[in-house]
């Protein structure tokens, strides 16, 4: 009789085993979630991204998911199918400016579409690594009107780590269908919780990611590499006579695993820039270099090729020019460009404002924090106040000495600038050049004015 039993207990477990095994959604070699938050004015274009999905949909090898939420409307998964956009859940109206919403999407991913590998497309406007309203400039991404939110650089991160936990592995590649996201600031953000990002430099176009040519592009066996390279080919081709037609566009794929040889190059750099008196070259090169929709976002390869061919004869900037370029070639998989404009992006961006003056929120970031990137714009900053000063007064104008010294009265705390600046005007017109006759006397007088608040 136990016999009898042990056998019935063996046989119910064996068949609760494949009924479960039965229900399970089988495993595929790719699933691609698309986070497609068109609750702005994007909203025909989310749902033409859709269709432009279903003219290959989802295979034997391949899901394709997105969640939609529409302007004014409510949000929805759906599974992509072949001429089908198949609603599976309705989910009411989202905050897709919350990263949670995202995390959440992928644990539903994971549980009813899981894969071996994962693609997961942000699709919004982007803007890099800026916080909404910050200097009138909005840099993140997944904007949400409804709910006037967005997902800013750190909650990708977290967002990123929590979706590694779910998912028990890396996220295979990200995708940002969005502008100006292939950034240095925003994959530092990625680095360690993705293998390849796929972005834009520069502003994309209306219609964004042509899907239909990129998933028409995934094959059975295809590896994440081969899936970035495919997705920058398809992107660009679109766009060059396409089935985009023609426009400006730029499309990138990097390597995370290659981004640490990057940031020493950066940290390098950096050292290099502010041991010397450089800014002067650093604004000629300014004037040349591939510029963005943000003219503060700059191709960080064409910056080093343009500082490394003015500064030819300087052997520390060569080399750290040259180490800059060797980590760039090994960090950028694929890029290209469409169009006039953008002929010299060549693959990633980073933050170089101009006029040296870097913005607060900009010193919060995790690159910034672990970087000496910001160290050295405010460094060239100073650099350049010198030389501007320098100039005027070798002109006979001490209008912008003036400025400083009244700065300096206002704001006495700032020691450090103004020691530096005392200490480089009595190095150039103590030393090296002789102050016009007619300003000597107004000069020496500011100049000591100057140095009390500095010591002070």
């Amino acid at each position: 009789m136990k016999r009898v039993s042990s056998i019935f207990i063996v046989a119910a477990l064996i068949f609760c085993s494949f009924s479960a095994n039965a229900n399970a959604a089988p495993m595929k070699e790719w699933t691609l979630a698309v986070f497609l938050n068109a609750d702005n004015n994007l909203d025909r274009f989310g749902v033409e991204d859709q269709k432009e999905m279903s003219r290959v949909g989802s295979s034997d090898h391949l899901n394709i998911v997105s969640l939609i939420d529409r302007e004014r409307g409510p949000a929805c998964i759906n599974y992509i199918e072949k001429d089908n956009v198949k609603k599976i859940k309705d989910m009411g109206e989202l905050d897709m400016g919350d990263y949670r919403q995202l995390v959440s999407f992928m644990k539903y991913v994971k549980a009813n579409y899981p894969a071996k590998h994962y693609a997961i497309t942000i699709w919004n406007h982007g803007s890099g690594w800026k916080n909404k309203n910050e200097n009138a400039v909005v840099r993140g991404i997944s904007y949400d009107d409804s709910s006037n939110n967005h997902i800013t650089n750190a909650q990708l991160s977290v967002a990123l780590k929590q979706i590694n936990e779910v998912l028990g592995q890396k996220v295979d590649i990200i995708n940002f269908d969005a502008c100006l996201m292939q950034m240095v600031e925003v994959g530092y953000a990625c680095k360690d919780y993705c293998k390849y990002i796929v972005a834009s430099e520069e502003v994309e176009p209306g219609k964004g990611a042509p899907y239909d040519d990129i998933l028409r592009g995934v094959r059975k066996g295809m590896n994440p590499e081969a899936f970035a390279k495919n997705w920058v080919k398809a992107f660009l081709g679109s766009y060059n006579g396409g089935s985009q037609g023609h426009d400006e566009s730029t499309q990138s794929a990097i390597d995370c695993a290659k981004f640490g040889p990057m940031i020493d190059a950066l940290n390098g750099f950096a050292k290099t820039a502010m041991s010397g008196k450089y800014a002067r070259d650093f604004v000629t090169v300014f004037r040349q270099v591939q510029k963005f929709e943000y003219p503060e976002n700059i191709d960080l390869v064409h910056f080093a090729q343009l500082l490394k061919a003015k500064l030819k004869n300087d052997e520390a900037i060569k080399t750290a020019c040259n180490k800059i370029l060797a980590a760039a070639q090994n960090l950028i998989i694929a890029n290209g460009n469409t169009g006039y404009s953008t002929k010299n992006a060549k693959g990633i961006a980073i933050y170089f404002p101009y006029d040296f003056v870097v913005e607060p929120k900009y010193r919060t970031l995790s690159f910034s924090k672990d970087t000496m990137w910001d160290e050295m714009i405010g460094e060239l900053m100073n650099r350049n106040m010198v030389d501007k000063i320098v100039d005027d007064v070798k002109g006979g104008n001490l209008e912008a000495l003036k400025k400083v010294v009244a700065f300096a009265k206002r704001n006495p705390d700032e020691k450090g600038l103004f020691r530096y600046v005392a200490r480089e005007l009595k190095f150039e017109f103590l030393q090296e050049t002789k102050v016009a006759a007619d300003i000597e006397d107004e000069f020496l007088k500011l100049l000591d004015e100057l140095t009390k608040v500095a010591v002070n």
